[in-house]
């Protein structure tokens, strides 16, 4: 299926909408189960819930295989439509838009990372398994880079990787470096060891104080800590 002609819109607020344009357009073929609208909502309540596919197919009296064939048609068609929206801000809009206790802190923090990961169907082949594993998750999983401005944007994501890949390996191969300058500072939590890595771009890393085994953290540590985490 392939994008809108349509332009009616959908009302999510007073002052936001989204346009049809992210509807598929009306095909020939076999009659929809439901209507463009029922499957927008279904596709939602599948992201944002996780609902499990035989929930949708009972909450909207269509079959399981209807319900995935919906969900792959919106999930390509909203990664097409909606990837225009993750941005890379220019260093003078990120200090434009941020936060006064960043400001305050961190003036410097161009971006935010850390990894995320998706659970995923265990394969039968021994290799696939042992590249999907995440030790962290217990299950086979899907890992990627986010990255957020200090407003809280979506800035950039990286490719998918196994379970398997360190935070550091996806860093060092995603081209994640690639799209810093000079003098960003990059704000991440202590499991990112990657300070040589921002070095030699010229970058710097904001990072928790670690707690050294035995030893106790000063007050301005723990406060350090705290203001990152937060």
């Amino acid at each position: 299926m392939s994008s809108v002609e349509s332009v009616e819109q959908l009302h999510l607020s007073e002052d936001y909408t989204i346009c049809d344009n992210l509807f598929p357009m009306r095909k020939s073929g076999p009659k929809r189960k439901i209507s463009l609208e029922q499957e927008f909502l279904l596709i939602m309540m599948r992201l944002r819930l996780g609902l499990l596919i035989e929930d949708l197919a009972f909450r909207f009296c269509i079959s399981a295989g209807t319900v995935s064939q919906i969900i792959i048609t919106w999930v390509i068609l909203l990664s097409k439509e909606l990837d225009s929206l993750i941005l890379w801000p220019s260093r003078n809009t990120i200090r434009a838009t941020m936060p006064n206790c960043f400001k305050r802190l961190y003036p410097k923090v161009r971006t935010i990372i850390d990894c995320s990961e998706i659970f995923f169907e265990t394969s039968s082949a021994l290799d696939v398994q042992a590249c999907m594993w995440s030790d962290y998750k217990h299950h086979a999983t899907v890992k990627f880079l986010i990255a957020i401005t200090p407003n809280g944007a979506i800035s950039w994501l990286s490719p998918l990787y196994g379970g398997r890949a360190s935070a550091i390996f996806i860093v060092r191969n995603s081209g994640f470096l690639d799209i810093l300058e000079p003098y960003d500072q990059v704000m991440a939590d202590r499991g990112f060891k990657i300070r040589t890595d921002l070095a030699y771009k010229q970058c710097t890393l904001c990072i928790p104080p670690s707690a050294v085994k035995g030893i106790q953290m000063s007050k301005e540590e723990v406060r350090e800590t705290s203001n990152i985490a937060n």
